[in-house]
């Protein structure tokens, strides 16, 4: 590792140069004061590397370990003595390099004569970071080692630490993450590092008490500490490039890993693209909830006799063992004690128990979904392509699968008869979804306390009612336009065993599949008087193949015995001609090679205990996958269009239409998604989102004469 210095830079520019020449990959690394890519955090450090040599380089950008922070008293100077002033800042070897050297090593890395291809162990996050100092990463091939690691670790179990250090201990031995464990535990000794591994820098006041004196982390550490850490990050990250390409060309899982690359780049522009907030919402539904939230908490206060910490699960435990009668949880904690979870609550026939989860719910909202956004008028969130074993995306801050699509009622209201069953029919899924057995069914009166969960049909004039998906909205000049896959995954189950009947089912317009499955598992149609009860047995047996439930939990599913539900899946298997065929194979493959490989050649360990998980797998992860390539292709039709992508949520792509392309391009783009290199039959639904996420209509073809302007 060489560190660049003011002296040698011109030097090391050069020779950077003279290599990429040569070989146009380039491995990257960033040392930062924190994670937060897109707000305050800034890099102190940039690592260069190539593959298969050991050239490498350390640019420090701004280490502060020089005690510039303000010293307000004796204490603060004591502090600032003991973190900084050691033996490590005696040699003053080496400085920052100023922001022309920084500005020309940029300019090496934006010209795509010298780099073609950037390498890292989550490559987006570096990039991102590079951005803020004039990066472009324009049309360069993106790998992402995490990517390649989730490849070549095909397990069922996500658990598994696939970060650098984690996966090259794994992979090479445990002193091969050793540089990693050692500077953490260094800069943890010096206090160079905050609590719960943020990079903050705690200082005191006049007082004596508790200060944030800003960032602090690698910005607070040495350069000759960084830079061989640095260098060491990078050359890991090259070592394990090759060790993974190799496993990739020997599973045959060439064609999926190119895919992912190119996901990665589609990822990274919807990354730093960002979606739009209103913040005005977020701070006015703040302070709805917490209106709310005042009078939930009398309601609670009153039936308990006294006040408490509502979101204390042992004050609760206390209060609702201390009633009279007094109130036990039917759900027990691995050591036996009463757990007052929300498993425990909604399985509580008693109104304080609704009121508790309510004012819980609540509280959530706010602290996940309206503080972090009431500032911001763009949200960047992190999307990840290997986060999932199935090879599903997922995404954090916000995490767009668990937004929900219900609105909440912030005014009470008396339930209808139709509302009642649609609130148990919640209650039993969550139950399920638990894995934990109804104790009692819930009265009305306690029923009641759930009437703030509304359904989909969010009303922008209703100020009683509050959405989260309010909080996103189009930039001006847009549309926010939604690409909704017709129930894919069944289709994907569907395609795995076709048929005559089955190519005839996927290739009907607007066809009800769970009613085309009851139709040949149970021999009923439409005109049957208990149609609608055999199309439930059909959905729950379809999804529990494709999940691999047993027949326990689908009786639960179906309010009925295991028996029974066990007859109802063996009439589907019979009626469904193939699938039970295709279902064994699976499970046979998968229980005698413990590995599986879905149709666009990712593969899957199973262990063979579980080999019916092998269908799960091979469903979600062919869905998954399908809508990566679709999302490629529209990413590059849109290339040189005004529109954009801006989320993936389940198997719904949202863009960002400009009105002037609102004519043509959704229709083009549902054309391309619906196409797929599998041949599957595919369906998309258009919907436009106006004036949010929250508020949709369906998009439907229309002459252009009759064009009308959304806006």
């Amino acid at each position: 590792m060489t560190i660049v210095t003011p002296e040698n830079a011109d030097e090391q520019l050069h020779l950077l140069m003279e290599r990429l020449d040569k070989d146009s990959v380039v491995v990257v690394d960033v040392e930062t004061t924190g994670l937060e890519v897109h707000d305050d955090d800034f890099i102190c450090g940039i690592g260069v590397a190539q593959l298969d040599s050991d050239f490498s380089q350390y640019y420090p950008v701004a280490h502060n370990h020089n005690c510039e922070v303000e010293r307000k008293n004796k204490k603060q100077k004591e502090l600032e003595e003991r973190l900084i002033c050691d033996e490590w800042c005696k040699d003053g070897k080496y400085q920052n390099v100023d922001s022309v050297i920084i500005e020309s090593l940029i300019n090496v890395l934006n010209d795509e004569v010298f780099v073609s291809t950037f390498i890292g162990h989550n490559i987006k996050f570096d990039l991102h970071f590079l951005s803020k100092l004039g990066l472009k990463v324009s049309n360069r091939k993106l790998i992402d080692t995490l990517v390649m690691t989730r490849l070549t670790e095909p397990k069922s179990d996500e658990n598994v630490g696939i970060g650098l250090t984690a996966t090259a201990q794994r992979r090479f031995g445990e002193a091969a993450g050793q540089y990693d464990i050692d500077l953490k535990t260094t800069m943890k000794q010096k206090k160079w590092v905050g609590k719960i591994g943020c990079f903050c820098h705690e200082g005191v006041d006049e007082n004596g008490k508790s200060i944030d004196l800003g960032h602090g982390g690698y910005d607070r550490a040495p350069i000759n500490l960084v830079g061989p850490y640095c260098e060491q990050d990078v050359l890991v990250t090259a070592r394990l490039y090759n060790n993974c390409l190799k496993k990739i060309i020997d599973t045959g899982q060439t064609g999926i890993y190119e895919l992912q690359c190119q996901l990665t780049k589609t990822l990274f522009d919807m990354e730093g693209r960002g979606i739009g907030i209103d913040n005005f919402y977020a701070k006015s539904a703040k302070n709805a909830i917490l209106i709310r939230q005042e009078v939930v908490e009398r309601q609670i206060y009153k039936l308990a006799g006294k006040d408490f910490d509502i979101l204390s699960p042992k004050q609760v435990g206390e209060v609702l063992n201390g009633m009279n009668p007094p109130i036990h949880s039917p759900v027990k904690t691995p050591k036996g004690e009463e757990s007052w979870n929300e498993a425990a609550l909604i399985n509580i026939n008693h109104r304080i128990a609704g009121l508790i989860r309510q004012y819980r719910s609540l509280a959530k909202l706010i602290s996940t979904y309206l503080d972090p956004y009431i500032k911001k008028d763009v949200k960047h969130t992190q999307f990840y392509n290997w986060g999932t074993s199935t090879g599903r995306l997922s995404s954090q801050s916000p995490n767009f699968q668990n937004i929900p699509r219900n609105h909440f009622n912030l005014e009470e209201h008396e339930l209808s008869d139709a509302e009642k069953v649609d609130i148990r029919g919640k209650i039993a899924a969550m139950i399920s979804q638990k894995g934990i057995v109804a104790t009692q069914e819930l009265s009305d009166d306690v029923l009641s306390t759930w009437a703030y969960i509304g359904d989909e049909s969010y009303s922008e004039e209703d100020d009683a009612q509050i959405s989260i998906r309010r909080l996103f909205i189009p930039r001006s000049g847009y549309k926010l336009v939604g690409f909704d896959y017709q129930q894919m995954e069944v289709r994907v189950f569907m395609s795995y065993f076709r048929n005559k009947t089955i190519d005839e089912i996927l290739n009907k317009d607007d066809v009800d599949f769970h009613s085309e499955a009851a139709k040949l598992a149970f021999g009923v149609d439409e005109s049957h008087e208990r149609f609608k009860e055999f199309r439930q047995y059909a959905k729950a047996v379809t999804f529990g193949t494709i999940y691999g439930i047993g027949n326990k939990k689908l009786a639960q599913q179906l309010s009925t015995t295991p028996q029974e539900a066990g007859k109802f899946k063996k009439q589907y298997f019979q009626g469904m001609k193939g699938s039970k065929e295709w279902f064994d194979k699976v499970v046979a493959t998968a229980g005698r090679r413990d590995i599986l490989m879905n149709r666009y050649g990712r593969v899957y360990r199973i262990d063979p205990k579980f080999a019916y998980k092998g269908v799960n797998y091979m469903v979600q992860g062919t869905s998954a996958d399908l809508l990566t390539e679709r999302m490629i292709e529209v990413d590059k039709y849109l290339a040189d269009k005004k529109s954009h992508i801006l989320v993936q949520v389940h198997d719904e792509i949202i863009c960002e239409i400009h009105e002037s392309e609102l004519d043509t391009i959704p229709y083009e783009i549902q054309t391309l998604l619906e196409q797929n290199s599998k041949n599957i039959p595919l369906k998309v639904d258009m919907e436009v989102f106006t004036p949010s996420w929250a508020t949709k209509k369906e998009l439907k073809p229309i002459p252009a004469e009759d064009y009308i302007d959304w806006s």
